[in-house]
């Protein structure tokens, strides 16, 4: 299998620095952030369950259905993709599954969380969480899974028990996980500088955590948390929310006959056929005929 992608992920996170995540929701959001020279990117399970079937993420939408989205996305660009696997969709066997078809479309890395399925966002009130030691042998199966198919793939381990069992056995989960052999751990939701300073303390691999806008986690500056030790932070809602924004205000726009308005919001007609490629494409059509 191929492994450049999840060796170049991994060196990302060796590497001194802050390293980003914006996410993507399809192969179009992949692509603008690539363009826009980030040198990874993730999937967002939310963004995709919104832009998909138009619902909230409470696991509604399946394994299946994410993958392709995953497949797609991972094949528009040449960057690594981080993919948001959620719970792994199951048990340790149904993890350990996940982790080999996600190895097989050339994920870089996959995170899965320790919330009971179905899921919900992390920002959402009413989550469950599995126990310690079933995550535990979850974080066992996609490192199983890794090794037979001679992968490289980085593997994340999220907990949400800051909102339901407390800090300190939020710590506790954390330090399990990282001892499991996950290579970096993602806590949702930290509720101030000084937890954050504690979890980098306590936890000897990457910390990890989200930034969204009116979200539960506060609003942290990325320098502050690069200079206390943060290593790598996902910002899921970067491509949805100012997509959707800019949808509204077009569509109010129109609503109110004002085409020019339309118009300014948006690109153009040949600035988004070079976004998409539209150039090559015909260079092919020259070079094998057309039918």
């Amino acid at each position: 299998m191929h492994k450049s992608r999840s060796r170049a992920f991994r060196q990302l996170l060796e590497k001194p620095g802050l390293v980003l995540r914006p996410c993507g929701y399809d192969a179009l959001s992949a692509l603008l952030i690539e363009k826009a020279g980030f040198r990874l990117m993730g999937t967002s399970g939310y963004a995709i369950s919104a832009s998909s079937i138009g619902q909230p993420d409470l696991g509604l939408i399946s394994f299946g259905e994410l993958l392709e989205r995953a497949r797609n996305i991972i094949s528009s660009v040449s960057i690594p993709v981080d993919i948001d696997a959620d719970t792994g969709y199951g048990n340790a066997l149904n993890a350990y599954w996940t982790a080999k078809n996600y190895i097989w479309i050339d994920a870089a890395g996959i995170r899965i969380e320790d919330q009971t399925w179905p899921k919900r966002c992390g920002h959402m009130s009413g989550k469950t969480i599995i126990s310690q030691d079933e995550m535990v042998a979850k974080i066992g199966a996609l490192i199983r899974a890794r090794e037979e198919e001679d992968s490289e793939l980085v593997i994340g381990a999220r907990t949400d028990a800051r909102a339901i069992e407390g800090f300190d056995k939020t710590i506790e989960r954390a330090v399990a996980y990282a001892r499991a052999g996950a290579d970096y751990i993602y806590v949702e939701c930290p509720q101030s500088l000084d937890e954050v300073r504690h979890l980098v303390k306590k936890i000897e691999i990457p910390l990890a955590f989200n930034l969204i806008p009116g979200g539960k986690t506060p609003k942290f500056s990325l320098s502050e948390l690069e200079e206390i030790g943060v290593k790598y932070i996902s910002i899921p809602m970067v491509c949805l929310y100012p997509a959707v924004k800019a949808m509204m205000q077009a569509l109010q726009a129109l609503r109110d006959d004002d085409l020019d308005v339309v118009g300014e919001l948006g690109i153009n007609w040949s600035e988004f056929n070079d976004l998409i490629g539209v150039k090559k494409w015909r260079q092919l059509e020259g070079e094998f005929g057309r039918r």
